[in-house]
């Protein structure tokens, strides 16, 4: 996205404006301490609508009524405004060259309408159209909200924030690299976001995936539910088989040709076939003695398979009681450790003998086998435990089968007593045909049929699904970005004075977790807390957010969101501590390394210095001869009237230098004179 800062400034409560403008390459703004230098990164992210208002007080926040951003795109100019006693931000295009905006923005009252002041929410999405951010739902997998988990936030240009802002006490800082990620839940959306502001992914994408996932959460608990429904249909065949048996027995007849598997698979017009049947009667039939005797044969094989479990049961009972009892006597029982025997001589000769030590020696090797037996009986004790488990199931699956024949057996000798009780077989075969009806009605009233249906239905639009989304190649796009940030470290970084033990430094950058760290054959993986120097860390946070803009700017042709533009607060104070810089007038590096000790060294650390913007010069040329895109990197630093490498002049870069003066400029007196701020 092609977007730069063309002027950050406040409006004084005489409306006076105080701006600072901007090009595209390397923008330094120099002096000393307290003169306001840091405020304008502060003001760039209040404008780009944070919800703390980090402005350092003083006399900024003092004499000013408005801080604003002005933002250049390819094809407008934006203003955005914002008075610290209000939680709106003002949002509007403009026209003109700067002078001219700056003109009318002097007539506060007309310039700055109420009806352009939006609130935050409102502004963040106002402003996302302009980089083409605006989404309505980034969260592949909806169903987490079902569960009282809210809406994940969508992109905003506050995530922008922590690609563009390096603040003083994050530029060389160990622990952390990037702004905001003191709060967990702005990190993720960070990283998480990223996708889409490298056009990854869209709308349409994350929409896609939400379907994608629900249908699989659905298909989960359908293939949940069909062996349910198998099962049942497996018990209501067997129960059909079992009345159409029974029928048989009592009538001598077969009432229908038709198996409970046939009745299952047309279930409607099986039940209408038999309803509509007679009960016919073959009284001469032999087909009770043969059904009894199936059933009795069968009750005798279960018989036996429950009582052999019921003896491995007993016997697996049996040890589990003997290891209790064991346990709890070898407790009791003092353990030898070794056998100990002396020197054995020869009643005769005197001759040193090596038969007893050959035998203590197996004594020995016995005592530790057996001590180490001993240990394995809780071992074994929770192993049978476990077979005991495993044949209780199996026991009581085993039961209920013999239940079941026993029970079959029982309804054939009541069909034989309710003959005594003058009961007739018609009656009684008629009642085994309603109870089949009822069986069938039942059954035919269970939902079941469209499962399977559903299932086909779900993997066919799955199947619709997954193509789209895999021509989106998200997992791809991200490891070659993985590998092209890699590789822009690897050629930024060797520009850097990084201590003699990292180099080559050889950074390596996570774009799952944002970790960062120095692959080393020897040392491992270092990361940045472990990297010693402050200089370490300072080099790694540059070579990171520089490594970073030049892919973005690499992939702008590519849609790329994120504006090109970095702002660097005090780097050089690693060498040269900004906190004494107010003791001395000018930028005197050695009478600043002199104040902290390190006068032996000033040559070195100045040379670091005018490399690191150096360095930065180059970063900014070299990526718009690639790309054609010229970064915007803006310093605030007290370092100045550098002797940058070849024909590059420092003070061609430098936009401000406020020493003896701030970012407010003294207010006139009446007679003329310049009162302080």
């Amino acid at each position: 996205m092609k977007c730069f800062v063309k002027a950050i400034g406040v409006i004084d409560r005489e409306n006076e404006i105080h701006e600072v403008t901007f090009t595209t390459g390397l923008n330094i703004i120099t002096g000393k301490s307290s003169m306001g230098k840091s405020a304008l990164i502060e003001i760039f992210d209040f404008c780009l609508g944070n919800g703390n208002d980090t402005i350092p007080k003083g006399v900024i926040t003092t004499r000013s009524k408005m801080y604003f951003t002005i933002l250049e795109f390819e094809s407008e100019i934006i203003l955005l405004a914002r008075s610290r006693d209000i939680e709106k931000v003002f949002l509007s295009e403009v026209t003109g060259s700067l002078e001219e905006i700056f003109h009318r923005m002097k007539n506060v009252k007309d310039f700055f309408k109420s009806s352009l002041f939006l609130p935050l929410r409102e502004f963040k999405k106002e402003l996302g159209r302009f980089f083409s951010i605006t989404m309505v739902d980034v969260d592949e997998d909806a169903e987490p909200r079902e569960f009282s988990k809210g809406k994940s936030a969508t992109p905003s240009i506050r995530s922008f924030a922590s690609f563009m802002l390096q603040h003083q006490n994050l530029i060389a800082n160990k622990h952390a690299l990037f702004y905001r990620f003191d709060e967990k839940e702005k990190r993720e959306q960070v990283i998480e976001h990223l996708k889409v502001f490298m056009d990854f992914v869209n709308q349409e994408y994350i929409w896609l995936s939400q379907e994608s996932n629900r249908l699989k959460a659905d298909l989960k608990k359908l293939e949940t539910q069909i062996p349910k429904v198998q099962e049942e249909k497996k018990r209501f065949i067997a129960r059909a088989d079992e009345l159409l048996a029974e029928y048989k027995v009592i009538s001598g007849t077969e009432l229908t040709t038709l198996t409970g598997a046939q009745i299952a698979g047309s279930v409607k017009s099986s039940y209408n076939k038999i309803r509509d049947l007679n009960v016919k009667i073959d009284s001469a039939a032999d087909a009770y003695t043969e059904r009894k005797k199936v059933l009795e044969e069968e009750r005798s094989k279960q018989t036996v398979i429950v009582r052999e479990l019921q003896d491995k049961l007993y016997a697996i009972r049996s040890s589990i009681d003997f290891t209790e009892d064991f346990a709890k006597t070898v407790g009791q029982i003092p353990l030898p450790e070794f056998a100990e025997v002396g020197e054995a001589h020869c009643p005769f000769c005197e001759a040193i003998s090596s038969h007893v030590d050959n035998e203590a020696n197996k004594l020995t090797f016995a005592i530790e086998w057996m001590n180490t037996e001993l240990k394995t009986t809780s071992y074994a004790r929770e192993s049978f435990r476990e077979e005991e488990g495993k044949l209780l199931n199996k026991l009581g699956s085993e039961k209920e089968n013999l239940s079941s024949i026993q029970s079959k057996i029982t309804q054939l000798d009541k069909q034989v007593e309710d003959l005594k009780k003058s009961k007739t077989v018609d009656e009684i075969a008629l009642r085994i045909k309603h109870r089949l009806e009822g069986v069938i009605e039942d059954y035919a009233n269970k939902p079941k049929s469209e499962f399977e249906g559903t299932r086909l239905a779900i993997k066919k639009r799955l199947a619709e699904i997954q193509p789209v989304l895999d021509e989106y190649n998200v997992p791809g796009k991200m490891r070659d970005l993985t590998d092209l940030i890699n590789s822009e470290m690897a050629r930024i970084g060797a520009g850097f004075d990084f201590e003699e033990a990292y180099q080559p430094i050889n950074l390596k950058f996570d774009l799952h977790t944002f970790d960062l760290w120095h692959e080393s054959e020897t040392m491992g993986n270092v990361y940045l807390r472990s990297m010693g120097s402050g200089a370490n860390w300072l080099y790694t946070h540059l070579t990171l957010f520089l490594a970073l803009h030049s892919v973005f700017a690499l992939k702008h042709e590519d849609g790329c969101k994120i504006p090109p533009i970095l702002f660097l607060d005090q780097p050089t104070q690693v060498y040269f501590p900004a906190k004494i810089d107010h003791r001395i007038e000018g930028f005197d590096p050695k009478g600043l390394a002199a104040l902290t000790d390190r006068a032996a060294h000033v040559d070195e650390d100045i040379g670091s210095v005018t490399k690191m913007f150096d360095k930065l010069v180059e970063f900014c040329e070299q990526t718009y001869n690639s790309t054609g895109i010229r970064p915007q990197i803006i310093v605030t630093d007290h370092a100045d009237d550098l002797k940058l490498s070849g024909e590059k002049d420092f003070q061609s870069f430098v936009r401000k230098t406020w020493r003896k003066r701030g970012f407010i400029a003294e207010i006139p007196t009446e007679s003329g004179s310049l009162a302080p701020a």
